[in-house]
């Protein structure tokens, strides 16, 4: 639900509490109920003048009434969390209320959101419902949650029906809050500090063009009866660089490929050659 191009606000389904409560019942019945029932039947069991009227009784007042009680608590209760949770994703952050009876408002900052999870549980498959969690750096929330017995982090978003919608418009202004404003990108990075980075780019580009270039520059140097050692002697220039010329790795310069050809003895055009 789009209220406006900044704002995304919106609720959680309420099959959310449809699958609590199924789940609740679940967890009854197998932790309580079936204890109960299992022990009412040992003690029938091993004894014979058990009354069928007197375990009647007991097992509704035992298994029946509380189950009663169980599943109307836990109806009120999650229908309740549904209404009154809600999530509002703005431009500079996330904020989250929620909470039936200490009410929580939580504020989540962009720069401290690491990742974003959707699951999709066993029960979440029953009622085609998702779950969206955003990890954030220091959550003291999921710490706490951590310390009660679940681990949940901080942007925690239950019963979605189309979690993709959110996904997107999270990404969307991460996209925008990590980007550049315009026309700050020579207060942010002064022309000093870039120019070691345009010098390697420099150096780069030349040993680049070097892959079109096919030199002739070791057989006239074999040619003359001149060392590599020699050669980058008489023309000012480390031994290496002329290893990279030989082999085709570098694009000299005018002054450097003229010198290198006076050397030689030889035309600049019969030491390189464009391929």
């Amino acid at each position: 639900m789009s209220k406006t191009d900044q704002t995304f606000k919106g609720n959680i389904s309420s099959k959310y509490a449809k699958k609590q409560v199924f789940k609740t019942v679940i967890g009854y019945f197998l932790f309580y109920a079936s204890w109960m029932i299992i022990t009412f039947w040992l003690v029938y069991f091993f004894e014979p003048t058990f009354l069928y009227e007197w375990f009647l009784w007991i097992m509704i007042y035992s298994v029946v009434l509380p189950f009663v009680v169980v599943l109307l608590s836990a109806m009120w209760y999650y229908n309740r969390y549904v209404k009154m949770f809600s999530f509002e994703i703005l431009d500079n952050d996330i904020i989250l209320q929620h909470g039936v009876f200490n009410r929580v408002r939580a504020t989540i900052p962009y720069s401290r959101i690491q990742n974003i999870n959707i699951t999709n549980g066993v029960f979440d498959r029953m009622y085609k419902i998702y779950t969206v969690k955003i990890e954030t750096a220091g959550s003291s929330a999921a710490a706490a949650s951590a310390k009660s017995g679940v681990a949940r982090p901080e942007g925690y978003i239950p019963g979605l029906i189309d979690p993709n919608i959110i996904e997107e418009k999270i990404k969307e202004r991460l996209t925008k809050y990590s980007a550049i404003p315009s026309g700050l990108e020579d207060k942010i990075f002064k022309p000093e500090e870039l120019a070691f980075d345009n010098f390697i780019s420099y150096i780069l580009s030349k040993m680049r063009e070097g892959e079109y270039l096919q030199t002739t520059i070791k057989e006239m140097r074999e040619k003359v009866q001149i060392t590599a050692a020699n050669l980058a002697e008489k023309v000012g220039v480390p031994l290496q660089t002329i290893k990279y010329l030989e082999e085709g790795k570098y694009n000299p310069s005018l002054a450097l490929a003229y010198r290198i050809a006076e050397v030689l003895q030889c035309k600049i055009e019969e030491l390189f050659k464009l391929v």
